[in-house]
């Protein structure tokens, strides 16, 4: 995911070399799901909610990776297609931390899933600060 101009500082200028060494270490894969990095994936839907298809047919279940079986693609429930692009998660979400055990390769999907509950606080945080802005006598 890019990094805001607003959180940029907060990064070491040496990320993208930080961040290309955890996606190489991981194999180019995410390491919650193991999907790989840069292919397209058929995102599961109906039936077959809850797993991805490669292109080749192999169908993999979308929270850990679990291999599920081999389809053909007019046998597989697509809802979506995704080109999928790794990502540098920090566990502890602080983006001083940059120690290796801190740091991990996840594909977009599953960073948001990480990053879920500071997104929702963020954004009640705003949604309060605009309420109560709103309120200000001249403010609408």
């Amino acid at each position: 995911m890019p990094i805001s101009k607003e959180k940029r500082a907060l990064y070491p200028t040496d990320w993208g070399e930080i961040s290309l060494r955890v996606r190489a270490a991981a194999g180019n894969r995410c390491e919650r799901c193991k999907v790989p990095n840069t292919k397209t994936v058929a995102r599961g839907g109906a039936d077959d909610a809850g797993t991805y298809m490669l292109e080749d047919g192999q169908v993999f279940d979308e929270n850990d990776g679990t291999y599920r079986g081999t389809v053909r693609g007019s046998e597989y429930e697509v809802d979506r297609y995704v080109r999928i692009v790794l990502t540098v998660a920090h566990l502890d979400q602080n983006p001083g931390n940059n120690a290796a055990d801190n740091l991990r390769a996840l594909c977009q999907k599953c960073h948001l899933q990480h990053d879920k509950d500071q997104h929702m606080a963020s954004a009640r945080a705003t949604r309060q600060s605009r309420k109560a802005a709103s309120s200000l006598p001249g403010i609408k």
